[in-house]
């Protein structure tokens, strides 16, 4: 938060994913300092129930045995079954090294009660807002952004044919979609 408030005025979030769960909750805790705000690919809802994978690394020694297995190959082939482009994909598994691997799975046992723990803050969240979504998102049915955009006044959008990575697949259509909701806060 002291990052966003050092800009001296309002701004315009974006986040996908982990980071779409962190601009919901920055905007929740600061609405004063948020202009507009776009997320997707993230429920907040204390009824999703998380994907497999997150719910292997959520269970200790599981989830360490999966991170063990996870080879920059492996990495790259589940991310280009998911949708994730080939280069991108293979950008991406570059990057995972141990200390990486034991940041994921801090971060997911974390978060196992997000919904529950922070949803019911999603009145504070400010308006104009945008929830983006692929239609074919293999860890969160399209659903679950049409109920975080009812419950927070956002304009909801689903990509037709895309899956969670929706930005790599249809960058021109977020970019468009992304302009559109900072032109409709002015």
């Amino acid at each position: 938060m002291n990052e966003i408030a050092k800009h001296g005025t309002a701004v315009d979030l974006v986040g996908h994913d982990w980071g779409a769960l962190l601009v919901i909750r920055a905007a929740c805790l600061r609405p004063d300092l948020v202009h507009t705000w776009a997320a997707g690919a993230a429920p907040l809802d204390a009824d999703y129930e998380w994907h497999e994978a997150a719910r292997l690394w959520q269970t200790p020694e599981v989830g360490e045995r999966v991170m063990e297995k996870l080879s920059p190959a492996a990495l790259e082939k589940a991310l280009a079954a998911a949708g994730v482009p080939t280069d991108d994909a293979r950008e991406a598994a570059s990057h995972p090294d141990d200390t990486m691997k034991r940041c994921i799975l801090r971060l997911y046992r974390s978060a196992v009660d997000v919904g529950r723990d922070w949803g019911p803050d999603r009145a504070q969240i400010p308006t104009p807002g945008l929830v983006l979504w692929g239609e074919d998102d293999p860890y969160a049915a399209p659903v679950w952004g049409h109920r975080l955009a009812e419950r927070t006044g956002a304009r909801f959008v689903t990509f037709p044919g895309c899956s969670h990575w929706w930005q790599l697949q249809r960058p021109a259509a977020v970019v468009a979609e992304l302009q559109a909701v900072r032109t409709s806060a002015r």
